[in-house]
């Protein structure tokens, strides 16, 4: 034992235990590193599930989609913004696995927001409340292919109740948080222009899909492990 003590790491926690002959305590610090309970297991990073991922470009169907790559070996969570037309359902995602055969598994969530639209302009509240959808399966298209599923028209126009004060309140909030409180009034006006007979130019609240979460999963021991989550970030207004 004496040459296992050489690697044992100090603790100043393993000197205070009861019943502290030097020889239990070993004892002790052994069987711990061997069941995985000393801090250091969880401090290591786990190696990523995937070296890449794509999804493949898509100009039919009335959809335009010039594709995306990711670039190095996927992290965790990933933010993609989207283009102004781009549409990711329908498209075709492949998985790059970086050692495990799977099986793998992708779901597709969808979440919507409120934007306020004037002619053009758009004002979109991403930070204030959203619908937001159950995970649904995308379907295979091979062992390592999944074509992303299209969100329901009940999907694209769920949006929770809210009341005019609630939405002046959200109005004012975003602008605050522009660093210019004052853009809040003529939206406002905007919104109040049609049952006030005012010559502002007309605001119009709409729902639109905000997020497209793509979540892809590996069967770990009997059970689903999330690998990746991608949110595609589509612009609400035209």
């Amino acid at each position: 034992m004496a040459g296992t003590r050489r690697f044992l790491p100090r603790l100043p926690w393993l000197a205070r235990l009861p019943g502290g002959a030097p020889g239990t305590r070993t004892r002790l610090l052994v069987a711990a590193l061997a069941c995985g309970w000393l801090w250091a297991g969880p401090l290591l990073a786990q190696a990523p599930e995937l070296r890449g991922l794509r999804v493949l470009p898509q100009l039919e169907g009335g959809r335009s989609f010039a594709g995306w790559q990711s670039e190095g070996e996927v992290a965790a969570a990933l933010d993609v913004p989207l283009e102004l037309g781009d549409e990711v359902h329908g498209a075709t995602l492949q998985l790059q696995p970086a050692a495990s055969a799977g099986p793998w598994r992708v779901r597709v969530q969808y979440e919507t927001s409120l934007g306020l639209g004037a002619e053009g302009p758009h004002l979109d509240l991403t930070d204030w409340k959203h619908c937001v959808s159950a995970w649904v399966p995308a379907e295979s298209s091979g062992p390592l292919s999944f074509v992303l599923p299209a969100p329901s028209p009940e999907q694209q126009a769920c949006f929770p109740a809210y009341t005019a004060g609630e939405l002046e309140q959200a109005v004012r909030d975003h602008a605050a948080r522009m660093g210019d409180a004052s853009q809040a009034d003529g939206w406002l006006q905007g919104l109040r222009a049609p049952s006030t007979g005012m010559s502002t130019t007309p605001v119009t609240p709409f729902v639109a899909i905000s997020a497209v979460r793509v979540r892809v999963e590996v069967k770990r021991d009997g059970r689903w492990v999330e690998a990746t989550t991608v949110t595609f970030v589509p612009p609400m207004g035209c």
